[in-house]
């Protein structure tokens, strides 16, 4: 006994003095070898990069919430942003269509108000989705769908003001032997940006034909070079394993100089030739010697902006760029630029797979009013509210217990929990099943930390023989700070009389209620 305890000790202290030898031995360059720094002598991320290089081959993910392995070294984004795979990956519904219709309505009432300050045109480009463009390389479970929740946004936000380019680089894809976007990045690369500006211009030159626009020959491609792996490489940590390629355009030979000026600070930071800049959450304004149309744009982008910015540039005398979700909110510096900048056009660029939370501050709440579930309330109806056992209105009939969380950090009273990403949820399972069947109302027992009155959540529920949650099992709620009841029959989609074998809380915070307690839900009957 003594002698395994000794060798496992051994063993042990062996590795740990393995690991700063591998670090040492793999560091790219002596500057990077740090032999003081305990976090570099005992960096375990290679454990994590010979994992990814060893299962890569069979096309296994070592992080598939963000990055999946698809057909021919095509990597696309996983669920963790945006549930992008899962919403590609499903029909719309009707709210869908609703959603739709409230995105649409609020970018009149921003058009209203754009046309009321000067500005001649206002338009919103959907940047796609790889996967919208690329589909052939993709596993086939995740292929996208026709129609899929992006087709019932842009069927109900009216026409002319979203400048849909799925179907330009669609067409532009049978034209081109080079690839429109990165095999190991989520974006596109500089032909598609620059094939994606082209369709763009057709399209706003259908109301500003007196607008110029960069020549058929500064599309074309003059090379292509090599590069290493992209974000979704990097998620891998495989980006000097994975290669890639980048095909060059003529947009760096056009005759113009810029100067990038941090715009609250009115500092100068760049002086020289046209550079592709990062989204930024602080306004940039790029002041462009030879522009083709000494005009002013108000551009609120993402990171789909980035290999198009030397075309926006090159084309508009003065472009102000900031990053359009941090400036639509409700305190954000939208507003603020539209009445100091005085701009002739605003413009957006959003990624297909955010698109439909634009605007989203304001029409949330209508959001959450789509699928209504009466919340049963004691300050309402004393009767038909939860109550502990003690006031025996409500009697549970099955019990959930915590399953697992996301984007979540957990507080000491496992109850608590603080918001720390884009999808936050918690997951319950119920037991036992052969009287939940008979349940009628749901019990919640919910309340923000900010003392927000309710919040709105998204339920989601699992039935005998399902494997996974999905929009058609769903509904939005609001839910009242302290005990409610929803009735089950009032929540849309329910399957009344079913076994519910798991439920999921997805919790959608909106600037508010990013810390909360969530005591686990039953179902139940009222006495």
């Amino acid at each position: 006994m003594k002698r395994s305890v000794f060798v496992f000790v051994l063993s042990v202290l062996l590795l740990l003095l393995c690991v700063p030898a591998v670090n040492i031995l793999t560091a790219k360059d002596k500057s990077e070898i740090k032999l003081t720094d305990k976090s570099f002598l005992y960096n375990m991320d290679f454990v994590s990069r010979w994992t990814a290089e060893l299962l890569y081959p069979f096309g296994i993910s070592t992080s598939p919430d963000q990055v999946i392995i698809g057909k021919d070294n095509w990597l696309y984004l996983g669920d963790m942003y945006s549930k992008t795979l899962t919403e590609d990956r499903r029909s719309a519904t009707e709210a869908d269509q609703i959603i739709g219709r409230q995105v649409g309505e609020a970018t009149e009432r921003w058009a209203a108000y754009l046309a009321s300050k000067g500005v001649a045109l206002f338009r919103i480009m959907i940047g796609p989705n790889k996967g919208s463009i690329y589909p052939e390389h993709m596993p086939t479970w995740a292929v996208p769908v026709e129609h899929n929740p992006t087709r019932a946004l842009l069927q109900n936000v009216g026409p002319g003001r979203f400048v849909d380019l799925r179907s330009a680089l669609l067409a532009a894809k049978q034209t081109h032997a080079e690839a429109l976007y990165f095999k190991t990045d989520t974006h596109w690369n500089e032909l598609g940006a620059s094939l994606g500006f082209q369709a763009f211009a057709k399209e706003v030159a259908k109301t500003a034909p007196e607008l110029r626009w960069p020549s058929e020959g500064v599309y074309e491609v003059t090379q292509i070079n090599p590069r290493q792996g992209g974000d979704l490489a990097r998620f891998l940590r495989l980006t000097d394993s994975l290669a890639d390629t980048q095909p060059v355009t003529n947009v760096s030979n056009m005759p113009v100089k810029t100067v990038v000026i941090d715009y609250n600070a009115s500092e100068v930071m760049y002086e020289g030739g046209n550079l592709k800049l990062e989204e930024s959450k602080k306004p940039l304004l790029v002041k462009t010697t030879g522009a083709l149309n000494d005009k002013k744009v108000l551009w609120l982008r993402d990171s789909f902006g980035t290999a198009m910015s030397p075309l926006m540039a090159a084309t508009f005398s003065e472009v102000l760029q900031i990053h359009w979700i941090p400036a639509t909110k409700p305190d954000g510096d939208f507003k603020r630029l539209v009445e100091k900048f005085k701009p002739d056009y605003v413009f957006f660029t959003v990624v297909e797979r955010d698109a439909r939370s634009l605007w989203a501050d304001e029409w949330m709440e209508t959001k959450t009013q789509a699928t209504p579930a009466p919340a049963v309330t004691e300050s309402k109806i004393n009767t038909a509210l939860v109550a502990t056992n003690g006031k025996g209105r409500f009697i549970p009939t099955s019990n959930a217990s915590p399953l697992s969380t996301n984007h979540l950090k957990v507080g000491a009273s496992m109850t608590d929990y603080e918001v720390i990403g884009d999808d936050a949820f918690v997951e319950f399972s119920f037991t036992p099943t052969t009287v939940q069947e008979k349940a009628k109302y749901l019990n919640i027992e919910f309340s923000c930390a900010d003392g927000s009155a309710s919040a709105p959540v998204q339920l989601y529920w699992m039935e005998e023989g399902m494997t996974y949650y999905d929009e058609a099992h769903s509904a939005w709620v609001t839910v009242p700070k302290g005990k409610t009841s929803l009735a089950l029959d009032k929540i849309e989609n329910w399957p009344i009389n079913k076994d519910i074998r798991r439920l999921r809380v997805d919790i959608d915070p909106v600037d508010k209620c990013s810390r909360f307690k969530l005591e686990s839900p039953s179902f139940g009957i009222q006495n």
